[in-house]
């Protein structure tokens, strides 16, 4: 039976993945003020919450959730401040879309400031995520990891891909008469509560990745609206695995117009050092070759104690915390293999340490950058 425990470990790599670095395209750089309308509609916060876009079955209690969405939409013009608090079945560090069954239930807080440019942050008490308008910028103090770049990026997970109520919906529209999610809805004298079931999404012919994201896992998603407002009042997200339905996401309050200290919302470290991730990486030795190759390069960069050629690979990487692993010897590689929803490629492995202990893992490598270079991304 599946279990979510996600297979790239995230001792660092995937504290900040690599897509951070590939969704920083030159659209968002031109992209147009939104509107406040666009922005501030709950059906984008249900979509924030349950972090992949909901897919309907062609039916009347589908029909019925749009209308909903739309009137949540109208509804919304008003609000100036929302925030959100969240448990999430992970660790305090890791990436926040991924869930980890070995971890608890920790509290996030996430926090929109609407305008004419949106500015969001995205906490818990391992990493934040900071858009102030202009940039955006991630921290782990406890790996010593500052990294920042220009516009909207990764650092939010898949949230900020759903911000816009209009495309998701649209998406949701041309979705409607081939997916196989099911939706249903139930009404109290003061509530409407809106269920949507989903299968996982991705190429599970190696099931390595499945139950490691929401999306990834067959989930069933609860939302709770007020009757009156349109508002949403409550959000549970569940996992089906070990025969039954787990919760993985629960919210414990969402606020509307509540008063925010702009300066703490905007607060970061200071006397960091920030890793520019909008400026593009080159590395020659590591592109135009296979993930394998790629592998081979880094882990004999490591067992040479110096990865100064292969450094791009490790641009998300605490170099502090890469020291255990100089000195390595490889054992073996095994062929690369894809799972789920994910970009690149996994390469199983072997090493020994240079204290004499083994270990054996799947190395996650992409090339989905602008120059197609070979990354780490996970997996050690």
């Amino acid at each position: 039976m599946n279990e979510i425990i996600p297979k790239i470990k995230p001792s660092a790599p995937l504290l900040l993945k690599q897509n951070i670095i590939n969704k920083i395209k030159m659209e968002r750089k031109e992209m147009k003020k939104i509107t406040l309308k666009k922005l501030l509609s709950i059906a984008a916060i249900v979509a924030i919450l349950m972090m992949l876009p909901f897919l309907f079955t062609a039916n009347n209690e589908a029909k019925a959730a749009m209308n909903l969405l739309g009137e949540s939409i109208d509804k919304s013009d008003d609000l100036k401040t929302m925030v959100v608090k969240f448990l999430m079945l992970t660790t305090p560090d890791e990436n926040f879309d991924a869930i980890r069954k070995d971890g608890t239930m920790v509290e996030h807080t996430f926090t929109i400031l609407f305008g004419s440019q949106n500015k969001w942050r995205l906490e818990k008490s391992g990493r934040t995520s900071l858009f102030d308008g202009l940039n955006s910028y991630s921290w782990l103090k406890s790996f010593e990891m500052y990294m920042m770049t220009e516009g909207i990026a990764g650092f939010f997970g898949n949230w900020e891909e759903f911000l816009d109520p209009q495309n998701i919906l649209r998406y949701e529209q041309q979705s409607a008469q081939n997916d196989g999610s099911e939706i249903t809805m139930t009404e109290t004298d003061k509530q409407i509560i809106l269920t949507v079931q989903s299968k996982a999404k991705g190429d599970f012919i190696n099931d390595y990745m499945k139950n490691s994201s929401i999306e990834t896992s067959d989930n069933r998603r609860i939302y709770t609206f007020d009757k009156e407002t349109k508002l949403i009042q409550a959000v549970q997200i569940q996992i089906f695995y070990n025969n039954k339905y787990h919760t993985v996401l629960e919210s414990t309050s969402i606020e509307y117009n509540v008063s925010i200290n702009i300066n703490k919302f905007l607060e970061r470290p200071t006397n960091a050092e920030w890793t520019n991730l909008s400026i593009p990486i080159q590395n020659q030795a590591l592109t135009g070759i296979t993930s394998k190759e790629a592998a081979n390069l880094i882990f004999t960069a490591l067992a040479n104690k110096n990865i100064e050629h292969v450094k791009e690979a490790f641009i998300s990487w605490d170099k502090k915390w890469l020291k255990q692993f100089y000195g390595l010897k490889l054992i073996k590689l095994g062929d690369p293999f894809k799972s789920g929803l994910y970009v690149g490629e996994f390469v199983p492995y072997k090493i020994k340490f240079a204290n004499g202990e083994t270990a054996e893992g799947n190395i996650a490598l992409r090339n989905d950058n602008q120059n197609k270079i070979w990354t780490v991304d996970g997996g050690l």
